[in-house]
């Protein structure tokens, strides 16, 4: 509805947040350029489909609707926009509902490795709902799960 959700748990800050994570996740893991731009988009529209703080299985669906509604895609390269909005469709449902969904993508392989370090960036900024409901095993990368003193500095300097 074009209200701000800045002081939520999925407002401004960790939008933030899950950019730095998946931008510096991406870095590390060496990912391509039009995989770091799809990671970009992907990072800061993942949850801008959200009405509320709770639980919404369904949040990505409606953040990649919203996206399209509001005409955010357009002019994007067809590759990058189709693979940022696949991460964000997916980023909140089953992890292996995104993977089969990976094959329908021109690079299957990329694409699915911008959804599963979305999905880690996402799961880092687990920190700000407090010191256990991170749990570094669900992570996917040994360098996500490296990162969580780094998930705390962030979330210290970006609130």
């Amino acid at each position: 509805d074009g209200s701000s959700g800045a002081h939520g748990i999925h407002g401004t800050a960790h939008t933030l947040r899950v950019w730095t994570h998946a931008q510096e996740i991406a870095g590390a893991l060496g990912l391509a350029d039009w995989q770091f731009e799809a990671l970009h988009y992907a990072a800061l529209w993942h949850d801008i489909g959200r009405t509320h703080d709770g639980a919404d299985y369904y949040h990505g669906a409606k953040s990649a609707g919203k996206v399209q509604g509001l005409g955010l895609h357009v002019g994007i390269d067809p590759q990058i926009r189709d693979t940022a909005l696949y991460a964000i469709t997916h980023h909140c449902g089953s992890e292996e509902h995104g993977r089969r969904a990976a094959a329908w993508l021109p690079d299957p392989d990329g694409a699915l490795q911008v959804f599963l370090v979305l999905k880690d960036a996402d799961g880092l900024d687990r920190v700000r709902l407090g010191r256990h409901d991170l749990d570094v095993s669900q992570l996917r990368f040994e360098v996500s799960r490296q990162r969580v003193a780094r998930a705390w500095e962030l979330l210290e300097h970006l609130r």
